[in-house]
């Protein structure tokens, strides 16, 4: 089984380093692109299933790969992005200044981490392994169109790692990751490959917060 781990285009807040979760950010100018793009990279690929994350940022790049492919979007509760709790809608600064020992706790022991009104990594891998359980009864590739901290627990999961190594992984916007195998084991072949945005921004640099 070829799994493809894609990361959703950019949005302004993106750029402006503004924690998402689950607020309803669309894709800026250079996220459509990228979506575009990511399409493009799809067209000859035998793809079987696209399952979407149901935030607009994550549906509309996936309905990029569907008009390249012709396979229809289907979106999936379980892929929704991390709920940040009361660091939604926060900048990064802000969020350092308002709460420093649980911004700490987020950049040195992630797995251990508990925001206010959010999430526990824990508690996501336990929603998104329950989505992914729903879709790989097929035999050809799946496309799972989805956000940064859902890209790093899935792929996590797959390669039975911890959550302890979240920072071990990265995702840019319009990234695409292939794992393979079957459900009990699955191998890394790529990872966060930006090759195929081609008008300059493959590799530009994003911090990952």
């Amino acid at each position: 089984m070829r799994v493809y781990i894609v990361r959703h285009g950019e949005t302004q807040w993106n750029k402006e380093e503004v924690f998402r979760g689950r607020k309803d950010v669309p894709l800026n100018e250079a996220g459509r692109r990228q979506a575009e793009q990511a399409g493009a990279y799809f067209r000859d690929i035998p793809v079987q299933r696209i399952v979407s994350s149901p935030l607009s940022r994550a549906d509309e790049t996936a309905r990029g790969i569907a008009d390249a492919t012709g396979v229809p979007v289907e979106t999936a509760e379980e892929l929704t992005d991390i709920n940040f709790g009361v660091w939604e809608g926060l900048s990064l600064r802000q969020v350092e200044e308002r709460y420093p020992a649980e911004f700490a706790v987020w950049g040195t022991s992630p797995e251990k981490a508990r925001i206010a009104g959010g999430e526990t990594l824990d508690e996501v891998r336990e929603r998104v392994m329950r989505g992914f359980d729903r879709f790989t009864g097929i035999p050809g590739p799946l496309v799972i169109v989805t956000h940064r901290a859902i890209c790093k627990v899935l792929s996590l999961s797959l390669l039975r790692m911890g959550n302890a190594h979240f920072w071990a992984m990265k995702y840019d916007p319009g990234s695409i990751t292939l794992l393979e195998g079957d459900p009990g084991r699955f191998t890394l072949v790529f990872s966060n490959d930006t090759c195929h945005q081609r008008d300059g921004r493959a590799g530009e640099r994003y911090r990952d917060f």
